[in-house]
């Protein structure tokens, strides 16, 4: 399955992937500029949920309700914890940083395959996930300025995301890649949209100053945000899995570390020693965990 992923169309979905979601990390960063992470984390998934509403209702008519337990499941897990997880990690940790956790997925991926899926785990798989865990744990103790982290409990926010998104891509492998890929994306956002609006009408959510000019950057980047990275990305991720596996499809998140990281230099992130040493890490840990 792995080596369909390799094929030019897979490759191709796999790059589109880490640019959309790579970018994702610095828009949530701009977006936090106006909003608050609840307000953005809603806003997005309402962005999406609109965006979906006709495929929805068509899907249901194609009586799909058999399954809705999943979709469900793969709405809370993949779009809305995440969305709020890594939106309370962001307020005090870097885009990069977030970035750099999020390549914890594909070792998420196995293990919940491993636990919940009956999935195959070799002894060098664990030796690949021990390194990837060494790697993120660094991340979270480490300030990028240097020291001892103080807050670790957003770095934990951020890959308590990762394992729902490695649970969620066992579901979508496992549960439900005979539908669409329009389909898994539309169900499960649209499900979870509206819970978000009934938060967002809770909150009071600013709908007058959205397009002020004091809130117009952080509102572009919110719904860029909701449209591509979630919406767009979704689907996109979708077929990537139908047409290779769960675990080459979650190895997008090896490639989004660099687009973040760029972001994050552009945008004068700090990146230092400590952390470089900690993605390497991870990375390796990866490359150990798809060679065998």
């Amino acid at each position: 399955m792995i080596l369909e992923g390799k094929r030019p169309l897979g490759w191709l979905l796999l790059i589109s992937l880490s640019i959309i979601w790579g970018s994702s990390f610095i828009l949530m960063h701009e977006g936090l500029k106006c909003y608050t992470a609840i307000e953005m984390a809603s806003f997005r998934l309402c962005i999406a949920g609109l965006l979906f509403i006709p495929f929805s209702i068509y899907i249901f008519r194609k009586k799909y309700l058999k399954d809705l337990h999943w979709f469900i499941l793969a709405g809370l897990l993949g779009n809305f914890f995440p969305a709020f997880f890594f939106a309370y990690a962001q307020t005090y940790i870097q885009s990069s940083t977030a970035g750099a956790l999020n390549t914890l997925t594909p070792f998420f991926t196995l293990i919940s395959g491993v636990l919940l899926f009956s999935k195959k785990f070799s002894r060098y798989k664990i030796l690949g996930v021990l390194l990837g865990f060494a790697g993120a744990l660094s991340l979270v103790l480490n300030k990028p300025q240097g020291g001892i982290e103080t807050h670790p409990e957003y770095s934990l926010l951020a890959m308590l995301a990762t394992l729902f998104y490695g649970i969620n891509v066992n579901i979508i492998e496992s549960k439900l890649s005979k539908f669409p890929p329009v389909t898994i994306a539309a169900i499960p956002i649209s499900l979870v949209s509206i819970p978000a609006f009934g938060i967002l009408s809770f909150i009071q959510f600013p709908i007058k100053e959205v397009l002020s000019p004091e809130y117009i950057n952080g509102t572009l980047s919110v719904v860029t945000l909701g449209l591509f990275g979630t919406a767009i990305g979704l689907i996109l991720f979708n077929r990537l899995i139908q047409i290779s596996s769960g675990l080459f499809a979650s190895t997008v998140t090896y490639l989004m570390p660099i687009v973040s990281s760029l972001w994050g230099i552009y945008f004068n992130e700090a990146f230092g020693v400590v952390q470089f040493v900690s993605l390497g890490l991870i990375l390796i840990g990866v490359l150990v965990v798809r060679r065998y």
